[in-house]
This record gives structure tokens, sequence and C-alpha cells, in this order.
């Protein structure tokens, strides 16, 4: 559990942006542990806790109805050494968070498992219960859309 908790949580708190993803985390795990007769030892485990996590997030999505919600992360001191400095990253946080948010669910997901987890094309698949083909589609139709939606405004 050590090993996976904080790309669990990220993952969650990527696709909720509420407190939520904190529960939703442990519940990954909690599942997990449960079926555990279901995990295949030939395959990783990343994969198939972030498949539980998904389901588990797009489950509250669905019975609360939610949208994605833009809040700024919080920016440690070395990030941001100024005010003016923190809150430029802030702004440039919320534009790419906006913009992720106006992607469709699985481009979404495919670009925060590859940029943000480091996950291969094959455990995105994996996890996302996807062909391969499909991830790398939503992974190129999904960076084209933030490129487009971001021009003009560089991200440093």
């Amino acid at each position: 559990m050590l090993r996976f908790q904080r790309p669990v949580l990220r993952f969650c708190w990527r696709l909720l942006r509420s407190t939520d993803a904190e529960d939703l985390a442990q519940d990954t795990f909690v599942r997990a542990f449960v079926h555990f007769e279901r995990f295949d030892p030939e395959r990783p485990v990343l994969p198939w806790l972030i498949a539980i996590a998904r389901r588990l997030c797009l489950d509250l999505l669905r019975r609360r109805k939610m949208t994605a919600r833009i809040e700024a992360m919080p920016v440690s001191d070395q990030l941001a050494p100024s005010p003016e400095g923190e809150a430029s990253f802030r702004e440039q946080l919320a534009r790419l968070d906006r913009a992720l948010a106006d992607l469709d669910e699985g481009p979404r997901e495919a670009i925060i498992l590859f940029h943000t987890e480091e996950m291969s094309y094959r455990d995105i698949a994996a996890a996302l219960e996807v062909p391969m083909g499909t991830v790398m589609t939503w992974l190129h139709r999904g960076r084209a859309q933030l490129k487009k939606a971001l021009e003009g405004a560089p991200i440093t």
C-alpha cells in the first residue's frame, strides 16, 4: 500500500478535485484487499489499482452528478518563493486544470496517467480497460486539445 498510495491518491485527486479523493483512494485499497483473489500476479499492480480507483471515482461522479471543479493545488515555498510567483503559478495551474477538465473523460485520464503517473501505454490500457491503440489516440487528441486551449498563454 505504501508504494502505491501516492499514485492512486493523485489519480483520484485529478479526477475528483475534492477531498473525496482521499476517501476513494483509501477505498481503492480496501476493495483491492477484499478482491485480492481477482488479481493476476503476472500483471503489474498499479494498473489494477488505478482501474479500481477509476471505477470508484466515476461511480461517485455519476451518483453526485458532479462536474470537474478547478481548485489550485497548494504550492510549496520552493516552487513559488514570492507571493507574485505563487499567484502566477496558481493562475497557470488553474488554466491547465480548466483545459484538462474540458477534455473528454478518456483523453483526460490517459494524459493524467501518462504525464503525472508516468505509466506506460500498456499499463494505461490495462488501467482504463481499453486497447493500447485507443490510449495512443486519446493521448494524441488530448495533447492537441490542450495545446490549442493553452495557445497564447505559455505555461512556464
